[in-house]
């Protein structure tokens, strides 16, 4: 089947419901009280995975999902309709990063796992909610909470066993409607491929997936022709099988160092960048090659190698085979030197070249009980991944809450008289980086003394405050609090 296992999707929230000030105003009633409700709750986006899905194609068209609306306050002590929530079903191994920072937000392992991407709070209080004994008839109301908008990358992170590794036209899909009895698209004609096409190979009782995964040539790591979506591709397969077309003369045997340098350059570049001390090998494991990445001298990933000569049927020629072996040996052999590998000895190398004809079925039942046989001696893998020390902005942040930038904006808001020249003298100015603070400014309506009192007295009762009192802020300071809403800018409030 054909199957797209990353896309990019956006996620976007409406506001919630607004609150209400608001009392009943009967002639019948002796002492009139506070009789607006509170507005709708939003809706969450939720993601869900399923077992029975297998693919992200239904993201591939569909790129920005949004909440239902939300209903405002009522009268008459009728709260606002809430809105339903958006579920959105994806495969188990499905990985959800942040589309700009690449931030790991949450891996799905289970079946029926759920995780919410937007999660909306209650839509917004009415006056009736700060009524006490003092202030009977309150005189203020909660806003909305603005939206939010979220860039996720959805990475199907499910591994095979054996990927058919080559340049174009070598016959990876005829190998794969051989081993498999399906019938993937071949043409005569280079790059017929485009996507991954993953089946189901049977030897025996034992069952393993085989995938064909798109051209890889040359250059492939600085991206040329989507390299880099082909070598993210290639690392999910647990054996590298190298097809390799012998029709082609000895110019496909020129052509195996280059693969495997393709390979180890994406590495290095994906994952290893911040690294110091990391090294590839070829090593020996019992009667087959592993290809080893080792960090801190610590094993980091390891796949295993072997060479499939495919379409024999075109050469036909005993003596031209082991003369195609020996060399394929030989450069192999000497590409090890170079780059310092261990060095493998030739019979294991011959014990890990399998002969096979996709056009007559030539040998592909064996070469595919080799790979049953290997596979049940492999261990489970996991994908190695990379997690970005990058916090994202709706997150806890790791450096400090409260920073004094007076000397980067006071000068920016005197220009916009929001500070009069001559008390901006003893004005410093402080940056608030908080989502919870900043959920509080943007739901207070600025202007309502009554407002401005219940923000203050929620900022005393979590402690913000004595924060603010260690930083020395002083009544009339300016305090900028960082937005964590999309499409909202900062806000400056008055200390």
């Amino acid at each position: 089947m054909q199957f797209y296992d990353e896309v990019e999707i956006s996620v976007e929230s409406w506001k919630w419901g607004n609150g209400l000030a608001s009392g009943r105003r009967e002639s019948w009633i002796p002492y009139w009280w506070p009789n607006g409700w509170d507005g709708g709750n939003g809706g969450s986006i939720i993601f869900q995975a399923s077992k029975d899905e297998s693919t992200l194609l239904e993201y591939k068209y569909k790129k920005i999902f949004k909440a239902k609306n939300w209903e405002d306050w009522r009268t008459k002590d009728q709260y606002g309709a809430n809105a339903p929530d958006l579920t959105l079903i994806v495969p188990v191994e499905t990985m959800v990063k942040h589309a700009e920072t690449g931030k790991i937000l949450h891996h799905f392992t289970e079946d029926w796992e759920t995780w919410k991407a937007v999660a909306w709070w209650i839509g917004w209080k009415w006056n009736i909610h700060f009524k006490d004994a003092v202030n009977q008839y309150p005189n203020f109301f909660l806003l909305w909470e603005p939206g939010q908008k979220l860039n996720l990358i959805l990475e199907l992170q499910l591994l095979w066993d054996v990927g058919l590794i080559w340049n174009p036209s070598v016959g990876k899909s005829s190998l794969i409607n051989c081993a498999a009895s399906t019938k993937a698209k071949v043409a005569d004609y280079p790059f017929t491929t485009l996507v991954p096409n993953l089946w189901s190979v049977s030897v025996g009782d034992y069952k393993f997936n085989m995938v064909d995964i798109p051209w890889l040539i040359e250059w492939a790591a600085e991206g040329k022709w989507l390299g880099n979506d082909f070598l993210r591709h290639v690392l999910k397969a647990r054996i590298f099988a190298m097809v390799m077309d012998m029709s082609r003369y000895d110019e496909w045997i020129k052509e195996t160092n280059g693969l495997f340098d393709e390979i180890r350059i994406y590495i290095e570049q994906k994952f290893l960048q911040d690294e110091d001390d990391y090294k590839f090998t070829f090593e020996k494991q019992w009667d087959w090659i592993n290809f080893n990445v080792y960090v801190d001298w610590d094993l980091f990933m390891t796949k295993r190698v072997v060479f499939v000569l495919n379409k024999y049927d075109l050469i036909n020629d005993e003596e031209l085979l082991a003369e195609y072996e020996k060399l394929l040996i030989q450069i192999f052999t000497e590409y090890l030197k170079d780059h310092w590998y261990k060095p493998l000895g030739e019979d294991l190398i011959r014990k890990n070249i399998f002969i096979t004809s996709a056009w007559t079925y030539y040998w592909v039942g064996e070469w595919c009980r080799g790979m049953a046989e290997m596979l049940k001696k492999l261990p489970k893998m996991e994908i190695p991944t990379v997690e970005p020390k990058i916090a994202l902005d709706f997150d806890d942040e790791d450096g400090e809450m409260i920073t004094d930038i007076t000397d980067d904006e006071k000068d920016f808001l005197v220009e916009e008289w929001y500070l009069e020249p001559a008390a901006a003298r003893y004005t410093n100015v402080y940056e608030i980086k908080n989502a919870e603070i900043c959920r509080l400014v943007f739901i207070t309506p600025w202007g309502n003394d009554e407002a401005e009192m219940w923000f203050w007295k929620q900022m005393d009762q979590k402690w913000y405050i004595n924060l603010l009192e260690e930083f020395w802020a002083r009544k009339w300071d300016v305090l900028k609090i960082k937005s964590y809403y999309y499409g909202q800018d900062d806000k400056y409030i008055m200390y």
